[in-house]
This record gives structure tokens, C-alpha cells and sequence, in this order.
């Protein structure tokens, strides 16, 4: 029998599946972050470990026929010492390939001829396809200077709107939930629990969930994901701008799944300027797409 692995690696878990050369999914494992530029190589090595021998937990320590990664810390297309650098000792494949995870989102979102992915998770991107198969992106530009949209984003500036409120003597629905999520009583004990190496990006953008649940009672939480989501919308029409025969935008990542106003409000910013343009979640899971990318590989 021969067997095929997908994986995307986003920036906040690791999904990996498995199937045999009739497509059947054998088996799934998840685990935390492979992104190198966000835990460094070292834990990201340790995380794909994790998943890899969970999987050979179910069905032994096989050789795939063919394996694919979309990984969260890559633009475009690694190179063979990236993929060796941090696959090496760990995945055992005849053919091997990785690019970003946006890329694997593009091959989940369809046959449409010109089409985008929007992708707002613990970073954020989007990526189109052209009517001449032609890859173009924008943002992506990580934490320090861009990710608008993403969870970490809406997650530190409401943090920031935190310690000014808390500066002012207000202790908000906001403020509360984010003493709740950091486990203290007062606000200013967060701080060593925020600045700790052990909070890393991922756990940061965990906050935004509770800001989405609060965003309607609460004027600061709904002011922060309303400007995050037209900020992300800026960087989407300044793609379909490039696009003009785009018929499709797909949407992915757990800000767009599980934030009803980011998500209403954003599809709302586009339509103002493409009325006729298909907007969805994005239905087939990426690692799948991966999966399928595995078994194509020639």
C-alpha cells in the first residue's frame, strides 16, 4: 500500500493527515506551530516530531510516497535546505515539497479560473490566482509590521486599549476578560505573564476569541475588530484591484470562522467595491488540499 501526507502548518497548529493511494484518510494528528520564524527552528522541528510519531502511532513507521507541507512562516516555494533544515530525521518521503500555507488555501478554494483567499488566522495574508495561472499576494508581513486582521493583531491592540482603560480607572467587560484569560485579579500582574518567553505568538493571538465573544457589549472590543477588519479589507481590494476578473473569494482562518462581526463587517467593505463578487468560507480543509498536492506530486 502506499501512503500520501498532507500537512498545514499554521501559525497557531499543526494538522496532519494521511491516506492511502485511493484517497481514503487513514488517520489525522494535530499539534502546535511548525512556523521556524515564530517558535524557531528548534521547537518546530520538536512539533513536527510530535505529529509524525502520533501518526506512526496508528499506522507504524512507514515511507510516504509523497508528502507536501503549506507552512505559515514561508511566502513561496522553499528551497531543498529550508525543507531538509527542517524535515530532515523527521519525515520520511520520496518526494518532498513545501510552500506557504496560502498556497495550499488557493488549491482548497476551488476551479474558478481567477480567484483569491483571504486568510486571517494568527497572522494574516491573501494570495490570488490569475486567469494565466499567475500567484500574487499581499500582506503577509508578519507581526511587527503588518498581519492586520490576524487574531495576534486584534489581540495586542486590544491589550493596549486594556492598559489605557485600566489607566483610567475603567475596569470594562474588556479589561475583565483579558485579566480571565491571563488567570489574575488585577490587570498589571498580566504584565509578567505577557512578557514571559513562555507567551508565545500563538498564545497571545488566543486572546482575540475573547474579544469576538464581548465585541457586541462591549465599545472597545467592537471598535478594535471592526478597524482590524477594514484594515484586512484594505489589503484585500488592493489585490482585487490587480484581479479584475476575479470571481471568487474564498475566506480561512479561525478570525474569519469564528468572528461573525469581523467577518460581516469585512464582506461588507468589499462588496462597497465588488458587488458581484462570490464570497465563502473556505469549505475543504487546507491539510487535505496538502494531501491531494502529496499525491500529485510527479
Amino acid at each position: 500500500m502506499k501512503y500520501y501526507l498532507g500537512i498545514d502548518g499554521g501559525g497557531t497548529r499543526t494538522t496532519a493527515v494521511v491516506s492511502d493511494e485511493n484517497g481514503k484518510v487513514l488517520v489525522k494528528s494535530v499539534d502546535k506551530s511548525i512556523n521556524f520564524y515564530s517558535v524557531g527552528m528548534e521547537k518546530a522541528r520538536e512539533n513536527l516530531t510530535n505529529v509524525i510519531n502520533d501518526i506512526y502511532k496508528n499506522i507504524g513507521e512507514i515511507e510516504f510516497e509523497g508528502a507536501f507541507i503549506g507552512c505559515s512562516a514561508l511566502d513561496n516555494k522553499a528551497d531543498e535546505e529550508t525543507i531538509n533544515t527542517l524535515c530532515n530525521g523527521i519525515i520520511k518521503s520520496k518526494k518532498l515539497g513545501m510552500n506557504s500555507d496560502v498556497y495550499v488555501a488557493l488549491a482548497s478554494s476551488g476551479e474558478d479560473e481567477c480567484r483569491v483567499v483571504a486568510i486571517c488566522g494568527t497572522g494574516s495574508i491573501v494570495a490570488g490566482i490569475d486567469e494565466n495561472g499567475n500567484v500574487k499576494t499581499k500582506g503577509g508581513w508578519g507581526h511587527i509590521f503588518g498581519d492586520e486582521g490576524s487574531a495576534y493583531s486584534i489581540a495586542v491592540n486590544s491589550l493596549k486599549a486594556c492598559a489605557m482603560l485600566y489607566d483610567e480607572g475603567q475596569i470594562t467587560p474588556l479589561v475583565k476578560a483579558a485579566q480571565d484569560y491571563f488567570d489574575v485579579d488585577d490587570l498589571r500582574k498580566a504584565i509578567d505573564k505577557i512578557y514571559s518567553p513562555e507567551a508565545t505568538k500563538d498564545i497571545l493571538a488566543g486572546f482575540s476569541q475573547k474579544v469576538g465573544e464581548i465585541a457586541n457589549g462591549d465599545f472597545v472590543a467592537k471598535t478594535v475588530v471592526l478597524n482590524e477588519a477594514h484594515y484586512f479589507s484594505k489589503t484585500v481590494l488592493a489585490l482585487l484591484n490587480e484581479m479584475k476578473n476575479c470571481t471568487l473569494l474564498s475566506l480561512y482562518g479561525g478570525v474569519f470562522q469564528n468572528n461573525e462581526l469581523f467577518r460581516n463587517s469585512f464582506i461588507e467593505d468589499i462588496k462597497e467595491f465588488h458587488s458581484d463578487l462570490k464570497i465563502e468560507l473556505l469549505t475543504l480543509p487546507p491539510e487535505e488540499s496538502a494531501l491531494k498536492i502529496a499525491r500529485e506530486m510527479q
